[in-house]
Formats: C-alpha cells, sequence, structure tokens
C-alpha cells in the first residue's frame, strides 16, 4: 500500500507539470510570430541580419517567408536611397542648390517606411501571412 501511494503522490505532481505547459502562452505558434517578427524590427538597426532566420529555421515556413520579405524590403529600401541621394546630388549639381530642397522632401519617406516595418511586424506577430505586393511574390518562390 505503501508503494502504491508514492507512486500516487508521485504522479500528481507530473500531470501538474503537464497541465501547467498546456497552459503556458509559449507555443510553437507563437515563438514563430515573434520570430516572424523579430525578422522586420531586426533589420531597423540598418542591417538585413533577419536572412540568419531565414537560413536557419528550415522547418518553419511562417518564419522564413517574414525573414526574407523583411530581408528583401530592406534591400529595396537600400537601393531606393541609393538612387535617391544619387538623384539629388544630381539635381543639387545642375540647379546649384535646389537639391536641397528636394532632400527634405524625402525625409518623409524614411518614416513611412519605418512605419511600413512596425507594421509588418505587427501583422507577423499577430500570425498573417502578408504579402508586399512585389516583393511578397518574389518571397514566395523561395520559401
Amino acid at each position: 500500500m505503501a508503494a502504491k501511494k508514492g507512486k500516487v503522490q508521485s504522479a500528481a505532481p507530473a500531470e501538474e507539470k503537464a497541465e501547467a505547459r498546456k497552459e503556458s502562452k509559449s507555443s510553437p505558434e507563437n515563438d514563430s510570430n515573434l520570430m516572424a517578427a523579430l525578422s522586420y524590427i531586426i533589420n531597423l538597426i540598418g542591417l538585413p541580419v533577419s536572412i540568419v532566420l531565414y537560413l536557419v529555421k528550415k522547418e518553419d515556413s511562417f518564419v522564413r517567408f517574414h525573414a526574407l520579405q523583411a530581408t528583401a524590403l530592406w534591400v529595396a529600401l537600400f537601393l531606393i536611397g541609393i538612387i535617391a541621394m544619387v538623384l539629388l546630388v544630381v539635381i543639387s549639381v545642375v540647379t546649384m542648390g535646389f537639391g536641397g530642397i528636394l532632400g527634405i522632401c524625402v525625409l518623409p519617406l524614411g518614416l513611412i517606411f519605418l512605419l511600413l516595418d512596425l507594421y509588418l511586424a505587427y501583422l507577423a506577430y499577430q500570425g498573417q501571412k502578408y504579402k508586399i505586393p512585389v516583393i511578397g511574390d518574389f518571397v514566395e518562390k523561395y520559401v
């Protein structure tokens, strides 16, 4: 009888641990959502570090999609920034200073892209797979 009581008592904590794991908010789905959202946030530091998530999370297509989309968005914005700088310099040289005024007009573009990045991170955290019109179609081929 004492042996049975020992088994019953040791089984109860195991069941409690299993129930605690079920009630835990940390599930693979939540972790995927968090990592997908972080892929956008990480790129705000200035480097497309989210490509690491794409390469590491081979089994999670949701994280891979958002990581590659975040990287492609960063590359597109980087190229747009370089083109805008070159155009501003050329216009400034040709018009002798008018490019500076145009440069001030480009500043809201950076804010728009920041807000887009944060919005995409929010959608990814909510578990939504939002495709940016051109970039999302390109990314979907490689996930």
